[in-house]
């Protein structure tokens, strides 16, 4: 494992959390463009803290993706939760419940009878109900994506910002609101380059439009 440098924005318990999501994502890369997929993670705990988090929001924005990506399991991460936070005003269980919130329970593998739309429909539904908190690092981890996707996956962009846009109209309970707002923009913007891009494949090629 190449390695890696715990930022400097994180305090002493957020760091212990980092190095926990470090060994459990492993060598696991963004697949956009192959860095350590802890770079996201860093991303999206350094917007939820720029955004008036508190420690145990940063903490679920550093742990979103460990229980849908990685071989750790809930009892697991319970478990480590218990021990770190001993001792700080930190609760563990709502920790692990914003980590639950945000880990998708619709894949292909618990939703085997559903096609991707439908399976992304109820998401969002599912997502519309869970805590202000988690549709915050939710807001911060759709914003990191969507600038990634359309910088470095163009063709993937032109699947997951529409589901984005019917996402966001669930997760207005998230606060602050201006961070909803710069999630709005970040999709606005990638929805004005797709467009772009469509307008443009059509002159150059008008059959195929």
């Amino acid at each position: 494992m190449e390695y890696l440098e715990c930022p400097l924005f994180l305090n002493a318990l957020e760091q212990k959390v980092w190095r926990f999501a470090v060994v459990a994502h492993g060598e696991q890369r963004r697949k956009y463009h192959q860095e350590p997929y802890v770079k996201h993670l860093e991303r999206v705990a350094q917007t939820v803290m720029a955004y008036g988090g508190t420690t145990g929001m940063v903490m679920g924005a550093l742990l979103h993706d460990v229980l849908e990506d990685t071989p750790v399991t809930e009892k697991e991460l319970q478990a480590f939760l218990e021990e770190v936070c001993q001792g700080t005003i930190v609760k563990p269980a709502q920790v692990l419940q914003l980590v639950i919130d945000l880990t998708d329970q619709f894949t292909k593998q618990q939703a085997p009878g559903h096609n991707r739309k439908r399976r992304k429909q109820m998401e969002v539904e599912r997502l519309s109900r869970i805590s202000a908190r988690a549709q915050t690092i939710k807001l911060a981890d759709i914003i990191d994506n969507t600038r990634d996707i359309l910088e470095h996956d163009f063709s993937f962009a032109r699947v997951y910002i529409p589901e984005i846009v019917a996402l966001l109209e669930v997760l207005k309970k998230a606060e602050p609101f201006r961070l909803y707002l710069l999630a709005c923009y970040e999709v606005q913007k990638a929805l004005y380059k797709l467009e772009e891009d469509r307008i443009n494949r059509a002159f150059e090629d008008p059959d195929a439009a």
